[in-house]
Order: structure tokens, then sequence, then C-alpha cells
């Protein structure tokens, strides 16, 4: 429903000013339970239709039934009704945004003065879908986050897989393992693993992988993208022979930096068809575009393997991580993991992106993503910052 009784100049609803209450709760640093207050404090317009507050106020009848339906609400989903504290930092919030809203949506103060607010609301108009979409997600994040989640981020090198686990804003890096196989079996609570690897092999032209999508959101590191070859071609015995039956499945040539990862691909490939309790939980993900939603949505360009890429992809992650300087200096000392500083950094880098889809849902590219002849998603996992 519109707010303002649909007198702002543009579509903003009800359920968008809740979303961006809950999220000034957050920034204050008030209570999940106080979040959660804030998301749900006007849910009972979804029952008893709105009336504007001037109106409102003169109607003590209308005013006992909202409240008592409101604490019915809150007794569903906290536990209890709202203490006069509670209810006194909502009604706060609700005031503060209003004063925001009619400032940006109807160009009109309430009050002479600004109030202090310590996020970045959001005015911009979302459809009904993608509304009902955030607000779900804020719920379930809060849900997530009061039961101790756990994320895992897994890359690939030349000796073997980095994993990375993350679990109450404490992120690990444990030692080199020799297979995937082996990490899933340390970690079979997992909410999310992320894995830099692609899962779901084409086997005909009509297969699509989100490959191209992919390079079309990350300008300027479009080339971090390589095609995936068919399955046919990850199953060969050499190059020469991989090109080939790419060429003739796929109609594109297989470039040798793509056929270099046809040991890790097929390795994980198999895994899947043996083990089907990870099919389409151990999820493929891409630690380039992961940095890029940490950094605003735009793609960090230094070279990761540089010195620059590497400070730029660590300055990123510490607005994520407080640890991260910490794991660095761990790094540093350890005789194997510091040759792969620029493998750990990609994988703490999906462990977050994994940790924010556990609290907000994930997003895929594409947005509906094809199955391959296996019944595996081919789909580039990651999720939105709050």
């Amino acid at each position: 429903m519109c707010r303002a009784n649909g007198h702002f100049v543009r579509f903003y609803s009800v359920a968008q000013h809740s979303i961006n209450c809950a999220f000034e709760a957050k920034a204050r640093g008030l209570s999940e339970r106080i979040q959660i207050a804030c998301l749900l404090h006007d849910a009972s317009e979804a029952y008893i239709s709105d009336i504007t507050r001037p109106v409102k106020n003169h109607l003590p009848e209308y005013l006992e039934v909202e409240k008592r339906l409101q604490d019915i609400i809150y007794d569903k989903f906290l536990g209890s009704p709202l203490t006069e504290d509670e209810a006194a930092h909502v009604e706060q919030i609700d005031h503060d945004l209003l004063v925001c809203e009619f400032d940006a949506l109807m160009e009109k103060k309430v009050i002479n003065e600004s109030p202090d607010i310590s996020s970045a609301p959001s005015f911009e108009f979302i459809g009904f879908k993608e509304g009902k979409a955030r607000f779900l997600r804020f719920f379930s994040s809060r849900q997530a986050e009061s039961k101790g989640k756990k994320s895992v981020g897994i890359d690939g090198t030349q000796g073997g897989w980095i994993a990375a686990i993350l679990s109450n804003d404490v992120v690990t890096v444990e030692k080199l393992s020799p297979s995937v196989g082996e990490i899933l079996s340390r970690h079979p609570d997992a909410d999310s693993v992320l894995i830099d690897i692609p899962i779901g092999l084409p086997e005909r032209k009509t297969d699509i992988r989100p490959d191209q999508e992919l390079r079309n959101q990350l300008k300027g590191k479009a080339s971090s993208v390589f095609n995936t070859p068919c399955r046919q071609a990850v199953y060969a015995d050499d190059y020469e022979k991989a090109n080939t039956i790419n060429q003739e499945r796929m109609r594109l040539g297989l470039s040798k930096q793509s056929h270099a990862i046809c040991k890790g691909i097929r390795e994980v490939d198999k895994f899947l068809q043996t083990h089907h309790e990870w099919r389409n939980r151990l999820a493929e993900s891409h630690p380039e575009y992961g940095f890029a939603v940490l950094n605003n949505g735009n793609p960090v360009l230094e070279k990761k393997s540089s010195y620059f890429g590497a400070v730029a992809r660590i300055g990123i992650l510490r607005k994520h991580l407080n640890n991260i300087d910490d794991l660095i200096e761990k790094i540093s000392h350890d005789p194997v993991l510091k040759n792969h500083l620029d493998d750990v950094l990609d994988a703490v880098c999906l462990a977050i992106i994994g940790d924010m889809g556990v609290r907000n849902g994930f997003c895929t590219i594409p947005k509906d993503p094809q199955k391959d002849q296996k019944g595996l998603l081919m789909q580039i996992v990651y999720a939105e910052v709050n």
C-alpha cells in the first residue's frame, strides 16, 4: 500500500518505509528485537486500512483496535508485546523517517531541523515483488544472525583447495586441502558453501551458462570470466582433444586458461554425481563479482596477484570483517598459505558473500538459471549488501 494515503509525488510503499525503519534501527545499534519491531510496526495496516495521522489522533477507538492488533502481531513474531522503552525507540524512528520521507517525496518540511539519521534510506521506487522480497530478507537475516550461522568459501590453487570459514563474524582459513570432498566432510553443517569453480556444465549449444551475463556485469574485469568447457571436453584426455570436442559441441574454441581448470571442474562434477546431498547446495560463485558487490558495485581493476590488487581487496574485506588484519598476519607466517594470498582473499570474499546470502537471501545470475543434463543449476550465486 502507498504510504501517506497516496499523497507522495511517486509511489512509496508502507513496506519500503518499514524496511527503512528496520535498517535505521540496525544502524543505531538497537537490538534485533527492536529491528524486527520496526519492520512490523505498521503490520496492522495489512488487516485494517491506514488512516492518516492527523485524523487518526481524533479516533480513540481506532487507536485502541490498532494497538490490540499490533500487540497480537508482536506477540506472534517477538514472543511478547513491546515494552514502553522499546515502543519509544520504534516511535522515534518512525517519526524521523516520516520527516525524511516528506522532505524527499513531498518537498515539504514537517519540522525545521532535519533528524539525525544513521542509515542511508532509499526512497526510489521499488515494485511489489521486490518490496516483499526485501521485507522477508531482512526478517530472515535477523533470524539467521541469532542462530550463529556458518558459511564456507572455497577457492582452488595448483596445490589444492583453500577454505575460509566465517562464523560469528570471525573468519578462519584452513590448511590446503587435497580435495573439495575433504573440506565438505568437515563442514556438513555449513549454511552456505560457495566455490570458485564452474558447476553445471553445458553439453550442447542450447545449454546456457551465466558466463556472458557475468562478463556484462564486470565492466573492466570481463577477462576474469572464462568460457566454461562442455562436460565432454572436461573429461577429455588432453588439450587438443578437449579443444576439438568443445568446437564440435559448443561452436567455441577452448582457451588454455579454461582447460587449465578442467581438473578442478572434473573433480567437483564427479563429486556431485556421487554425493547427491551436496547437489545445488554446493554452489558456484565468482570472487571478482563478489568483490564488486562488496565494493558498491565497482569491480576491483587491479590484478589480484599484484601488491596493489591485494591492498585494494583487503581494504574492501576490512569494511565487512573485523578480524581480517589478524588473519593476514597469520597467513604471512604460514609457509604454504603465504604464497597463495590472492586465493585466500578470494575464499574469504566468498565466505562473506555466503554469510550475507544466509542473512539476506541469495541472488543468481541469471535470475532463472537452467539446469544441465545432470540436474545441476548453471548459475553464479551472490548476495546483496545491506
